[in-house]
């Protein structure tokens, strides 16, 4: 491993994806179910699907730019 591969890198690089997978999910659960204006059981579900949704596609778009990253460097 290079040296100097450790500054090269970006900052999103080298935050591990479960990391930003449960940040996502967090955020975003949290956001849906303080603004949704359904039954408290719904709300709580649907807030964590849709978190869920969010966190693994942030996953896999960070996934896919390291991947991106690797094949420039």
């Amino acid at each position: 491993m290079d040296a100097g591969r450790d500054t090269d890198t970006p900052w999103w690089y080298r935050i591990p994806s479960v990391a930003v997978t449960l940040i996502t999910q967090s955020v975003v659960a949290i956001v849906v179910y303080t603004t949704s204006s359904r039954e408290d059981d719904v709300r709580l579900i649907t807030a964590l699907g849709i978190g869920l949704a969010a966190g693994l596609a942030a996953a896999f778009v960070q996934g896919m730019a390291q991947k991106r990253h690797d094949q420039n460097h």
